[in-house]
């Protein structure tokens, strides 16, 4: 997997062109506004047809972060189905407000998968 840092702690990396939905991801969608929801749909076209997250940051644990000016975030990682197959889950969403019980949100609910940690790594050589 190429990993290209883009500024500070910010990466764009390649990932799995699968895209899994968690429960809460889905609720957040549900009761999201149509520019949230733009910004997200644009988020998954860019993985399902270039298999790239942009304006990424690490959180650790195999937990990731994609983050947008306008504060919104969506939660993701890379997990290995049963059929060894990986496949990039959305785990939850916020805004910054919300950042800091999302994020538990999303590692409490990660504990569920099996996490390929190795899969996105920050590489400050490229």
């Amino acid at each position: 997997m190429e990993i290209y840092v883009v500024s500070g702690d910010t990466f764009t990396a390649e990932v799995p062109r699968e895209i899994k939905e968690h429960d809460n991801f889905k609720k957040w969608l549900e009761n999201t506004d149509n520019t949230q929801l733009i910004r997200v749909g644009a988020f998954k076209e860019k993985i399902l047809s270039q298999g790239l997250v942009t304006n990424a940051k690490n959180l650790k644990d195999g937990l990731y972060e994609r983050k947008w000016k306008s504060g919104l975030r969506v939660y993701f990682a890379i997990i290995q189905e049963a059929d060894g197959r990986k496949t990039l889950i959305l785990l939850g969403s916020g805004k910054d407000r919300e950042q800091y019980k999302s994020i538990l949100v999303a590692k409490n609910e990660l504990k569920k998968y099996r996490v390929v940690k190795e899969d996105i790594k920050f590489n400050p050589g490229k």
